[in-house]
């Protein structure tokens, strides 16, 4: 059998490592909580930019907006009839 004083040493480190691993549980568990809190952080962050990328595209689709650009950066203008002339094309160019 064993003696009682072999045994109380044996209770208490078994109970000393107990804690120990409790501890050490609990110290995973708070690491795992704070990296998925970064990851909905950066989830939120990636939406809040999906949003806002999706917004300027139909921003930058309109019509109006399209109008604009080509008028005040490419400084084009729209056609007039008199500046659309019909070119004839001779049987010459028109080879496949």
């Amino acid at each position: 059998m064993i003696k009682k004083p072999s045994f109380i040493s044996f209770f208490i480190a078994v109970h000393i490592i107990l804690i120990f691993l409790q501890v050490h549980k609990h110290t995973l568990f708070i690491k795992h909580n704070y990296t998925q809190q970064m990851y909905e952080k950066k989830i939120n962050a990636l939406q809040d930019k999906k949003q806002q990328l999706t917004q300027e595209l139909y921003a930058l689709k309109d019509r109006e907006a399209i109008k604009k650009f080509a008028h005040d950066t490419l400084q084009m203008r729209p056609y007039t009839l008199r500046q659309i002339t019909k070119l004839s094309l001779n049987n010459h160019d028109t080879k496949l």
